[in-house]
């Protein structure tokens, strides 16, 4: 896979991700130049997941806190589990 096919493939596992924490109520931002998106929290910093490529995993794409932290593969099979790691996140916040 060339490096443009990479780069729109991880756009379009943030898209995913982003409609997935829709579905659940959550305002999400997509960045348009980055695979990335922020959930606004209440309280503290928006809470910011990447799509990247992790070596370790062969190249694999996996869901990613901006602040570092692997979440789970970028499949459709582990949305659910990130979008858990999101509210948990943002509770975290809250509870502070």
């Amino acid at each position: 896979m060339g490096t443009s096919e990479v780069t729109e493939a991880r756009r379009l596992r943030v898209w995913a991700l982003a409609q997935a924490l829709k579905s659940h109520g959550y305002a999400v931002e997509v960045a348009e130049s980055l695979p990335l998106l922020a959930v606004p929290a209440a309280f503290g910093e928006p809470v910011a997941v990447r799509c990247d490529q992790r070596a370790v995993c062969g190249g694999e794409l996996w869901f990613v806190f901006g602040g570092g932290g692997a979440i789970a593969p970028a499949d459709d099979a582990h949305l659910a589990d990130v979008v858990v790691a999101v509210k948990g996140k943002l509770a975290a916040q809250v509870d502070g």
